[in-house]
């Protein structure tokens, strides 16, 4: 399991969803002067699908002897994972807005990072399934 280089495509991803989940995506000065801080447990779509999507790759990881159903796992996941990014912008964009001194972070592109991955992890899984596809043709 962790031999393969998709794992840790998938691990990463894990990873860098839950920093999603913990952090903050921005932060801006609202025309009172006050610091805001955008976080994403504060808006509860981008905290469930940032949830869903760190939730998705610990789970296909485990399911490294049935490669069809990972490779179908990690294809929704790209899927929701454009979906968290264009919620991210889309979030940005309202609050950026709405003050001045808007100030972006690294994790407002995590989504982004993470799909590059996904694609990644799918494309080795099905160069493993077409690897053992060859080898049973073989015999």
């Amino acid at each position: 399991m962790i031999q393969r280089i998709q794992t840790l495509y998938l691990f990463i991803v894990i990873v860098l969803q839950a920093v999603l989940l913990s952090t903050f995506i921005a932060k801006y000065t609202d025309s009172a002067g006050k610091e805001i801080i955008v976080k994403t447990m504060d808006i509860s779509l981008l905290a469930a699908l940032s949830s869903f999507t760190a939730m998705i790759p610990a789970i296909s990881m485990f399911l490294y002897r049935k490669r069809m159903l990972q490779m179908r796992f990690n294809i929704y996941n790209s899927i929701l994972l454009v979906a968290l990014q264009g919620f991210v912008i889309y979030y940005i964009i309202k609050y950026m807005n709405s003050g001045t001194g808007f100030v972006f972070t690294i994790q407002s592109v995590f989504p982004a990072i993470s799909l590059i991955l996904s694609i990644l992890a799918v494309r080795g899984i099905l160069k493993d399934e077409l690897l053992i596809k060859s080898l049973n043709r073989i015999r």
